[in-house]
């Protein structure tokens, strides 16, 4: 798990829970577009769309960290990121069921995730942040996402 560090970060809901990417990582934010199946995909990939052209994957992060699926009936969006897949960036799409703002996150407004269990796995967290409203997870992206060698998510 590598350590959050201060900066500009991308908040959006998830289940009701706001979380945060680094802005540096977000590509675009997208409505819902049409995503197509795909065929023994892993089973947090919901499946392709198509990204200026190309072919993106579309990651549910709720499937990959509560094993719910994010509700495509509610209109969620579509947030293109770039990752680092075994050294080569890749973008995907991950679904959020809503984009909130913008927000800067000093050193000292975050914490290490705590320990105490739970639902959600604390290897996809980089982070809690601090904030007047209350507290934003900060998610570690390539960890999230990544796969082993295997094809089985890690």
């Amino acid at each position: 798990m590598a350590e959050a560090i201060s900066g500009r970060y991308l908040t959006f809901v998830l289940a009701d829970e706001l979380f945060a990417v680094p802005v540096g990582r977000v590509e675009v934010v997208l409505e819902m577009q049409r995503v197509t199946r795909v065929p023994n995909a892993l089973p947090f990939i919901r499946g392709v769309t198509n990204h200026r052209g190309s072919v993106i994957p579309v990651v549910d992060p709720l499937l990959r960290l509560e094993g719910v699926p994010v509700d495509l009936e509610a209109d969620p969006a579509i947030i293109v990121l770039q990752l680092d897949f075994s050294g080569e960036a890749l973008s995907i799409g991950m679904l959020a069921d809503g984009v909130r703002e913008v927000m800067d996150l000093e050193q000292s407004m975050i914490e290490a995730p705590p320990r105490l269990g739970g639902r959600m796995d604390s290897r996809f967290i980089q982070g809690i942040g601090k904030t007047p409203g209350g507290f934003v997870v900060i998610l570690d992206l390539d960890a999230a996402f990544a796969a082993t060698s295997d094809g089985v998510a890690s």
